[in-house]
């Protein structure tokens, strides 16, 4: 039974009353910041409302932003536009000019694409799941129920926009280049933002990307065609598993780098280890001797993280959500290295956060 339908007990709620005083009394920062989780959430959904329908570009190109302007523009709610736009200016992000609004400085802190990244991929992507959290506690639903499925367009923009960011793909194409590398097959493509922006950088580069998703697959064509580069990158639904790619080995003999973005951690929500040593296998009997660029995070130690709080929470954050997104743990980088082995690949280097992107998040070099 729900505590909230059993009679109050007078002395219970006394207590607790008093156990809020002395907090308040002994530490008001602390219990404000318990309070000011509401706020956060708060502004995170606003932010994410207001960047998945247009305004992050718009605020952007334009020095100064009309509520009525900017809502016949993007096609938006002018009153509901409003009531966004006012709580920005109360949180300090947008400053008012008479009847405009300009980005504070305050304001380019949070207007960025890796803190759009963010947000959009955990936040918004995930939101379904975080908020039947209680059900499926309680199970009154199941792991499995679809009403916790992730939103694979939200999970993909945003995790294109973080890895944009965070400047890994300069980095990554460097590294490409260096092992000789000329045509890259990425896998699990998404929408394609990876792949466009190497090939932006690197004109005389080439490629294809694979996703299960083909709505996806439809937004990375598009996505090419519009960027100037659909001549040198080809998009096509297919997945990677035990069993070879259906596709045209005219074009698969092309490739010679093989990338995969904080992707392969997934084959594990259903088949465990055994589904990624099968998937990795796969790849190595496709494309043998070929290397293969895997980026992976490693799971969070939380006993580790209270004894030394980090500056950011983001490691926990991400070993949360994975497993009750039927993803799988996320692995250490002990069974990374195992997992390659039994694969029969080779680990040529494993290079820590490589200047760009947390210690906890690792490039692995592997010889197919």
């Amino acid at each position: 039974m729900s505590l909230l339908k059993e009679p109050i007990n007078q002395t219970d709620v006394d207590r607790e009353a008093k156990i809020c005083a002395d907090l308040i009394g002994r530490s008001l920062g602390a219990y404000l910041k318990t309070v000011g989780l509401v706020s956060d959430a708060y502004l995170a959904q606003v932010l994410v409302a207001l960047w998945d329908s247009g305004m992050y570009e718009y605020v952007r190109n334009h020095e100064r932003v009309e509520i009525e302007i900017a809502s016949q523009d993007l096609n938006l709610d002018a009153s509901i536009l409003r009531s966004l736009i006012e709580y920005l200016v109360g949180w300090g992000i947008l400053a008012p000019e008479g009847e405009s609004f300009v980005l504070s400085d305050k304001g380019r802190s949070y207007w960025n694409y890796i803190t759009r990244g963010i947000l959009t991929s955990h936040l918004a992507g995930y939101n379904q799941l975080l908020v039947h959290l209680g059900p499926l506690l309680r199970k009154e639903i199941d792991l499995y129920d679809s009403r916790l499925d992730r939103s694979g367009r939200l999970v993909a923009s945003g995790s294109g926009y973080a890895l944009l960011g965070s400047g890994t793909i300069p980095w990554i194409l460097k590294l490409i280049k260096q092992i000789g590398g000329k045509f890259v097959m990425d896998v699990g493509c998404g929408a394609g933002d990876f792949l466009i922006q190497l090939a932006s950088r690197w004109p005389a580069g080439a490629g294809m990307g694979i996703d299960m998703n083909a709505e996806a697959i439809a937004e990375a064509t598009a996505n090419a065609e519009r960027c100037g580069v659909s001549d040198r990158l080809t998009f096509h639904q297919a997945k990677l598993s035990a069993a070879p790619m259906s596709i045209d080995r005219n074009i698969l003999d092309k490739v010679d780098t093989l990338t995969a973005m904080y992707l392969l951690h997934e084959f594990a929500g259903r088949g465990g280890a055994e589904a990624i040593i099968a998937g990795m296998s796969q790849l190595r009997a496709q494309f043998p001797g070929r290397k293969l660029l895997m980026l992976e995070g490693e799971r969070a130690d939380p006993a580790a993280l209270y004894a030394t709080p980090p500056r950011t929470f983001a490691q926990l954050d991400y070993t949360f959500i994975h497993p009750i997104s039927r993803q799988g743990p996320l692995r250490t980088s002990q069974e990374w290295e195992q997992i390659i082995k039994a694969s029969g690949a080779t680990l040529v280097e494993r290079v820590p956060g490589f200047g760009q992107v947390p210690g906890w998040i690792s490039l692995y070099i592997i010889s197919l």
